[in-house]
């Protein structure tokens, strides 16, 4: 699953990072992942209906959701993941980086609340994923090119 999140950084470009599960550490004041986030939310049912009934060459749906360790917050990939009502549960899908309670492949349950993103790929181009848009604003132009190339990414936002 390729996707970003929030934390600390090891690879060198974008893509590399997204490659290996790796985040990007992003302000939790930053306006632009602010109206990323709210994006998501606002385009969330839409999301989970279409993640129910995926047409043709739809794949790797995920919601990313932050867990939090005091001050700590990292934010993760959930996938595969199921809904009960307005209760998920499913596989974090991302190594933890900067929380300690939670592990690679663990299962969680959350509230469809604590969602602040989704994607998944429509015949091999990535859908959703506002929080990577969000990323890719303070980004060299040519490592947010290459993302965009790779996953085949584009947003409208």
């Amino acid at each position: 699953m390729a996707g970003l999140a929030i934390g600390p950084v090891a690879a060198q470009t974008v893509t590399e990072k997204a490659e290996r599960g790796e985040v990007a550490i992003v302000a939790k004041s930053d306006p632009v992942m602010g109206a990323a986030m709210h994006r998501a939310q606002a385009e969330l049912p839409g999301f989970l209906a279409l993640s129910t009934e995926p047409k043709p060459g739809m794949e790797g749906f995920a919601v990313k959701v932050a867990i939090r360790e005091g001050e700590e917050a990292e934010y993760f990939w959930i996938a595969p993941f199921s809904a009960n009502g307005r209760q998920f549960s499913g596989a974090i899908n991302n190594e933890p980086r900067a929380v300690h309670s939670v592990k690679l492949g663990q299962t969680i349950t959350f509230d469809q609340s604590e969602i602040v993103d989704w994607m998944y790929f429509d015949n091999g181009a990535m859908k959703g994923n506002y929080t990577a848009y969000a990323v890719l604003k303070s980004t060299p132009v040519h490592e947010a090119d290459e993302f965009k190339r790779r996953f085949r990414f584009s947003c409208d936002f």
